[in-house]
């Protein structure tokens, strides 16, 4: 004969329950950190820059921890698909995100979003330095900045410059030639770098910013012209191509992104910190450099957490000041 189930059995059941969830939410402690699969979630498909420094960081800390760490590419949304993916995740280390930092620094004064990516996500590593560069049409004349800006105010002819993606550095910098022309290169929206790199190339645009990393084979290939390097020194890709700064462009520099490691800022501080230390050791390992220059790529200088977090707001504060001249719409709250 069955026994009733009274309210005392129906109280343990429910105790019972709450123990075996509280249990399953227990935080995880740094120190062993990590005892399963590691995603690194990309906001960029694959083969692209982003997707080829994530790829980097998965091998380096699946040899250094002993754990498999997967890259899921969750392009589109310019980031928003990748945040999201990450944000429906426990903040327990497994899920991570690989992103330029501009997601950060750039993307939240063009690109509107129900949550603040600045309040939501902490910059934990800077691993790659991404450097930007403007390059024209080989059939476009001019071959220095002030030669765009000279031929710009007295051509009869458009001069168009490529936005390769809402919210992105390439944005920001198209804005600012344009408004340094006044406003006679015209801003041309593109929903990525390879249809802007077809129409540049075929002339239907004459310019555009995009990173020395892409931009060089073409350059080298004669499929590109180079006009300079929008950093204030230049870059050993293309040594031979001067910076802004040797233009005398000294005030149409910004500071270089980076790609590197988000984690959620509700994340316990002891695990970010393990994170980090993860992340520096990838970053210190000769190998890596190696394969980071052999991929094309820079390593960044050198910065501890609190160095690295005051650049990325002092940037937030450079693109606020910047967008504010431009009259751009900021979508930062």
């Amino acid at each position: 004969m069955r026994k009733p189930f009274t309210v005392t059995k129906a109280l343990r059941s429910v105790s019972a329950a709450l123990f075996l969830g509280a249990m399953a939410m227990a935080p995880v402690h740094a120190e062993d950190w990590p005892t399963k699969p590691i995603r690194l979630v990309v906001p960029a498909p694959p083969g692209g820059i982003t997707d080829g420094v994530a790829r980097l960081i998965a091998h380096q800390l699946q040899t250094n921890l002993g754990q498999a760490v997967i890259v899921d590419n969750k392009p589109g949304g310019s980031a928003v698909i990748a945040e999201r993916a990450v944000m429906n995740t426990p903040a327990d280390g497994y899920t991570l995100m690989v992103a330029p930092s501009s997601v950060w620094t750039d993307f939240p004064f063009t690109v509107k979003t129900p949550y603040d990516v600045q309040k939501t996500f902490t910059y934990v590593a800077d691993v790659a330095s991404m450097v930007h560069m403007l390059v024209a049409n080989t059939e476009f004349r001019p071959t220095t900045i002030q030669q765009v800006f000279d031929y710009a105010r007295q051509s009869k002819d458009p001069v168009n410059v490529a936005n390769l993606s809402p919210g992105t550095r390439s944005d920001m910098l198209g804005e600012l030639l344009s408004e340094k022309s006044g406003r006679k290169i015209t801003v041309v929206p593109y929903k990525g770098s390879a249809p802007a790199m077809v129409d540049l190339i075929g002339n239907q645009v004459q310019l555009t910013f995009e990173v020395v990393t892409n931009a060089a084979p073409l350059i080298k290939s004669g499929k590109l012209k180079p006009i300079g390097i929008a950093s204030p020194t230049r870059s050993r890709l293309l040594p031979d191509v001067p910076s802004f700064a040797e233009q005398g462009m000294t005030d149409f520099v910004l500071p270089d992104a980076s790609v590197g490691v988000f984690v959620l800022s509700s994340m316990p501080k002891p695990l970010v910190l393990r994170i980090r230390q993860e992340m520096e050791k990838i970053m210190h390992s000769p190998k890596f450099k190696e394969q980071l220059q052999a991929q094309g790529f820079d390593a960044p200088k050198e910065s501890s957490m609190d160095e690295l977090q005051q650049k990325m707001l002092a940037t937030v504060e450079q693109n606020r000041k910047i967008l504010s001249k431009l009259g751009v719409a900021s979508a930062a709250k």
